[in-house]
């Protein structure tokens, strides 16, 4: 399910967001982030934008930035 959002927000990014290329750089960041995770053994909370975020912080080893915060908000809420 989550990499079915993550390439639903790439398309997107890439079909009409005005700032799509900071976006498309996240989007990959965050599979890349994501490819880390032994998804047999951990869960990624793609439904519980706090969590998720919580995650992804722990991956990326500092805070996410804005465009980052906006893609998981994004990514939950699809």
């Amino acid at each position: 399910m989550i990499k079915t959002n993550f390439l639903r927000a790439n398309y997107m990014a890439r079909k009409s967001s005005p700032d799509r290329e900071q976006k498309i750089k996240t989007v990959d960041s965050f599979i890349e982030l994501l490819s880390k995770i032994d998804h047999k053994a951990e869960m990624v909370p793609e439904d519980n934008a706090e969590k998720f975020s919580r995650l992804l912080t722990s991956l990326k080893g500092e805070p996410l930035d804005n465009t980052e915060i906006e893609l998981v908000e994004e990514i939950v809420n699809f």
